[in-house]
């Protein structure tokens, strides 16, 4: 299954400790269900935004390596941060497609950034399992463009 869904507010984004290694930035997102199996729900139509409120991902962003001038892995300035995330999804019906299951998925994994906080390589999660619907889940997460998230769930 496909899901895309679209980070319409963050609501929570709060620094916790001092910054370096170590330092976790908490965070919520609320989403909108963009498509299902490339299948939009009420035909992508602007009444149906609210109908469209797909839940909720939240969770840590922990600073693992700011590295270094001869650091061999990663360019000098650059972050490596560790995440851990969940959606949170409510049923969302889908006209003429699957629909949205209820259910969460939990993704993690690491990426890196430059010192302007810019991805070097494109984002993606490993999905480790999941709840309800989710619950044997596994797949990728990739963040896309103008705050999209790709789930590829098998």
């Amino acid at each position: 299954m496909k899901i895309h869904v679209r980070v319409i507010a963050t609501p929570v984004f709060e620094e916790l400790g001092p910054h370096g290694p170590g330092h976790r930035t908490a965070f919520s997102n609320d989403l909108r269900v963009e498509s299902v199996d490339n299948k939009t729900p009420g035909h992508g139509l602007p009444k149906s935004k609210k109908k469209r409120l797909a839940g909720t991902h939240s969770g840590f962003v922990t600073t693992l390596r700011i590295a270094a001038k001869n650091d061999p892995f990663f360019p000098k300035d650059s972050y490596l941060f560790q995440y851990e995330g969940t959606y949170k999804f409510n049923a969302v019906p889908i006209t003429g497609g699957p629909a949205l299951p209820k259910g969460q998925i939990l993704a993690q994994g690491v990426f890196v950034v430059d010192k302007n906080f810019q991805p070097l390589e494109q984002i993606m999660f490993a999905i480790v399992g999941g709840t309800e619907t989710y619950s044997r889940a596994h797949g990728v997460v990739t963040e896309l463009p103008n705050d999209l998230r790709e789930l590829d769930v098998q």
